[in-house]
């Protein structure tokens, strides 16, 4: 029996218990009533307790699926760390060179990237000139777009191109 028909069960026994107003007998089998009336609630304690063990049950399998999560949260940082540090130390003995390692390459390529040396500057003459370049959360340069004024030799204050190297491994 599920738990709201329990309910309704106890809800229609105890309105067939009849109590004659003028004399205050009571007309039914009482007693009767009463002992079903037992018994449904104490079936209704058994699965309110089966309830109560399977949300103690959910609770621990959450619990550890949370250590879980972070025991492999854990060990993912670690080895992209010891990658990182690998990677750093082939970067180093590779000289820069494209390296035919065996199993894999080691590649490199230029990459240019925006570094803004003097943020003031640069956000003054981008008002005056660009506008557009900058966001207004606190005053950013859009590096993109000041990157590729910088690449069409427009000269723009406090900001200038490094090139840099980036590798990969595949």
């Amino acid at each position: 029996m599920k738990l709201y028909e329990i309910n309704d069960e106890i809800l229609r026994l105890t309105d067939q218990i009849v109590i004659d107003e003028e004399t205050g007998e009571i007309g039914c089998d009482l007693e009767n009533i009463c002992a079903q009336i037992d018994s449904l609630r104490m079936e209704k304690r058994s699965i309110l307790e089966y309830l109560a063990k399977l949300v103690l049950n959910i609770r621990s399998e959450a619990a550890a699926v949370n250590a879980e999560e972070n025991r492999l949260y854990e060990r993912r940082t670690s080895l992209e760390k010891k990658e990182k540090r690998l990677l750093q130390i082939l970067d180093r003995e590779c000289g820069g060179e494209k390296t035919d390692l065996g199993v894999a390459t080691l590649n490199y390529r230029k990459t240019t990237k925006l570094d803004v040396t003097d943020r003031d500057a640069a956000v003054m003459w981008l008002q005056d000139n660009h506008e557009d370049f900058i966001r207004y959360r606190e005053p950013e340069i859009s590096k993109n777009d000041v990157k590729a004024l910088l690449n069409a030799g427009t000269a723009v204050p406090g900001c200038a191109l490094v090139e840099e190297r980036s590798y990969s491994l595949k």
